[in-house]
């Protein structure tokens, strides 16, 4: 990835601007953190983190959680190397006993809903006690059906974007901030 002028950069062979900053995200972190633990007071959580994306949020999301955490990851994948859904959502590696759980499914972003679905009704046949879904972003234009986001930091608008656990084409997860591609490729 080569740093380009301060409001550009260059992620594989795409160009992006600033769009949310450090410090937004952080807030973002803390208000959602905030509301889990006001609804699961008293009660255990399992916090289901979606890979590769969301393991930057998730981090910083249980460090601020107060009641007991438990955590688990699988992967649920849909783009492939590309900016839009392949078609095909792949579930692997949920190895933990999830049944009588409060499941809290961890998501970078939701796009159109479809890797969700599917993550959801896999899990529904596991016998948890509840499941809630909790997204750092979510794409509501681009939603496919309804899907319930329980704990969302920001909606915005389906522009793709990279950053803080987000990719494109692999790259780009590292950044600390979130950053919007450009319709313009000008350096």
């Amino acid at each position: 990835m080569k740093k380009l002028p301060e409001d550009r950069i260059r992620v594989h062979d795409r160009m992006f601007r600033p769009y949310i900053s450090q410090s937004e995200i952080d807030d973002m972190v803390g208000q959602i953190a905030t509301r889990i633990n006001k609804a699961y007071a008293g009660e255990e959580l399992t916090v289901l983190v979606i890979l590769k994306g969301g393991i930057l949020f998730a981090s910083d999301l249980v460090r601020k959680i107060t009641v007991p955490v438990s955590i688990e990851f699988t992967r649920a994948s849909s783009y492939g190397d590309g900016m839009t859904h392949s078609g095909t959502t792949r579930i692997d590696g949920l190895t933990g006993d999830i049944s009588g759980r409060n499941v809290m499914i961890v998501e970078d972003i939701v796009d159109s809903g479809t890797t969700l679905r599917e993550l959801v009704k896999h899990i529904s046949g596991l016998a948890p006690k509840s499941i809630t879904i909790t997204a750092l972003l979510s794409k509501p234009d681009v939603h496919k059906d309804s899907i319930t986001i329980d704990y969302v930091g920001r909606e915005i608008a389906p522009d793709f974007v990279v950053g803080y656990g987000m990719d494109y084409a692999g790259y780009g997860r590292q950044l600390d901030a979130i950053w919007v591609v450009c319709d313009d490729e000008t350096t």
